[in-house]
């Protein structure tokens, strides 16, 4: 996988939860075989094109998965859990860490640090694909912290991609 801590973040994008870091951190850390991005499980990839595409299975653990989007299986992805950083890295067709950091007493912040896009792509396909990228980040973030708000019957917030 792609996505070290190391690596520049080449976007950022910000969202804010109205509950505690340890409870958020809890909810985004659960991530385990089986269907993803429902039912609580690998809420990271709420939203994601699973629906689309017919689900998403996550197999491995318990810190790193891979996991393949419908029938087909074409589309592969890799998610890696690191429990004491409070993180969760994804590459899919980006390559992010989503990490919980405490706020304001009573909620915390979800961020989102994306390092790659299309990671496999040519120079042009790297191109086409930061064609509206911010719009697609904050959009994701939007869906899983929407799912995590559900989760935890709380409000959510989405600020700007930053880049």
């Amino acid at each position: 996988m792609n996505t070290s801590m190391a690596e520049q973040a080449k976007w950022i994008v910000t969202g804010t939860v109205d509950a505690p870091a340890e409870q958020v951190a809890q909810v985004l850390l659960d991530v385990r075989e089986g269907d993803a991005g429902v039912a609580g499980n690998a809420l990271v990839l709420a939203g994601d094109h699973a629906k689309e595409s017919g689900g998403l299975t996550l197999e491995g653990g318990p810190a790193k998965f891979t996991g393949r989007f419908g029938d087909s299986g074409e589309d592969y992805l890799e998610v890696t859990v690191d429990r004491e950083a409070h993180s969760v890295r994804v590459q899919t067709w980006y390559g992010g860490t989503y990490a919980v950091e405490p706020a304001a007493e009573g909620t915390s912040n979800l961020v989102l640090r994306v390092h790659n896009l299309v990671p496999n792509s040519s120079r042009f396909g790297q191109k086409v694909a930061q064609i509206g990228v911010e719009a697609r980040l904050e959009r994701r973030l939007q869906a899983v912290l929407t799912a995590i708000g559900e989760r935890l019957g709380c409000a959510t917030r989405v600020g700007a991609a930053l880049k």
